[in-house]
């Protein structure tokens, strides 16, 4: 009964606080939900996410979706929910959100499973976590990977590849967990199952994404195509470091060279645990490497972020986790005030060419600053967060 309980508590929490984090941008300005619609989908056509196409009334050939073929298959689908009118891209957006606040739930859920019942109030109550949710659709892919990751810790290894494919093939940001879980299964002298679980992966992708690339392969491919040439900036590590050091300019090397480094150390680090760490400890700190020096920083990082950072906290000393609760909010707000510095920013660089006046101003210096806290806040708690695990394991190994 108490279980039972709980876990009305938990969805019910999950499903209000949603809904309040609604309210703070009820009509979805500056979301990509709102304006994936209003590029390809007003006019009512229902036009095919992976085609160029044009919006009717318009000349201009619109190119496919920037996103994997689950995403657009997704934001295709809900627009056969929303009928055509002058608020269509409203009702579209809080359909969406709707959805978004269901997924919100669910992977709350997931996480209490998979560590304990903390772990997912301190997720569902992150407020960067709610100020990110219905920028885009990456809620979607972030629960077929938490299942992944339960079904990987239950051993049913075959239904977790298929999850993870799903995963990839909604936001591609999950693939990077087939490093620990090669490393996990390394030490485990289970080598086979890696080969079983990474090729079930692939050909389930494969799966996935062959109708799209038969339908329209041009436009599937946009996606990747997009993703390889996309330029450097964009609030990431080397926009803010450009800001706040003029003198420092980066290229495509530097970020090769940065994520070389990065994945080499993590490697390093997972190898040199003395137990072998379990998927959902290891998961955070190679979705932190990948996020780190990406090409550009996004607002919806810190929900692939906070949610495996909440499970990687779970088997730490009780003593270091009340530190780690006050680094972790520290991180959190820091997460929040670069979100909003960088919207502020957005909008004083367009109102500075109106006559319209700004009445909260951000500055390149200002906006740089709160994204260098930011950086250091996560940087400190990841690796806060590492050497209380290292520690963790070693003692481990010592009973």
């Amino acid at each position: 009964m108490r279980k039972k309980e709980s876990f009305v508590a938990l969805i019910f929490i999950s499903v209000l606080l949603g809904m309040l984090a609604l309210l703070q941008n009820k009509y979805g300005q500056w979301t990509d939900v709102r304006g994936f619609f209003g590029m390809h989908f007003r006019d009512g056509l229902h036009h095919w996410p992976y085609s160029e196409h044009i919006i009717a009334g318009t000349t201009e050939v619109m190119h496919a979706v920037e996103y994997p073929v689950i995403t657009g298959l997704i934001m295709w689908l809900i627009t056969f929910l929303v009928p055509l009118s002058d608020q269509a891209v409203f009702h579209y957006y809080w359909v969406t959100s709707a959805f978004h606040i269901a997924l919100l739930a669910l992977s709350a859920y997931l996480i209490k499973i998979i560590s304990n019942k903390k772990s997912a109030y301190y997720f569902i109550f992150a407020p960067a976590v709610l100020y990110s949710l219905y920028r885009n659709w990456d809620i979607w892919a972030l629960v077929p990977m938490l299942g992944a990751i339960l079904l990987f810790e239950c051993k049913k290894y075959t239904q977790s590849a298929w999850l993870l494919s799903l995963s990839i093939a909604t936001k591609f940001f999950p693939v990077v967990l087939l490093l620990p879980i090669a490393i996990i299964l390394f030490r485990n002298k289970q080598l086979p199952i890696f080969f079983k679980y990474s090729l079930t992966v692939i050909y389930s992708w494969i799966l996935i994404n062959l109708p799209f690339a038969l339908i329209d392969f041009k436009g599937w491919a946009y996606f990747y195509e997009f993703s390889y040439k996309r330029a450097l900036g964009s609030a990431s590590f080397y926009e803010i470091v450009s800001i706040l050091i003029p003198s420092i300019t980066f290229s495509s090397i530097h970020f090769y060279i940065l994520n070389i480094g990065i994945f080499s150390l993590l490697i390093l680090f997972l190898f040199r645990l003395k137990e072998i760490p379990t998927l959902p400890e290891a998961s955070f700190f190679v979705m932190f490497a990948f996020m780190l020096f990406t090409k550009q920083y996004s607002m919806q990082y810190v929900i692939w972020l906070t949610s495996l950072a909440v499970l990687a906290m779970y088997k730490i000393s009780e003593k270091s986790k009340v530190l780690m609760i006050y680094i972790f909010i520290l991180w959190q707000a820091s997460e929040l005030i670069f979100q909003y510095s960088l919207f502020q920013k957005f909008l004083t660089d367009i109102y500075a060419k109106t006559d319209t006046p700004m009445k909260i101003s951000v500055s390149n210096t200002t906006y740089a600053s709160t994204g260098a806290i930011r950086y250091i806040c996560a940087i400190v708690f990841a690796s806060l967060l590492a050497k209380y695990l290292f520690d963790a394991k070693k003692a481990e190994t010592s009973k």
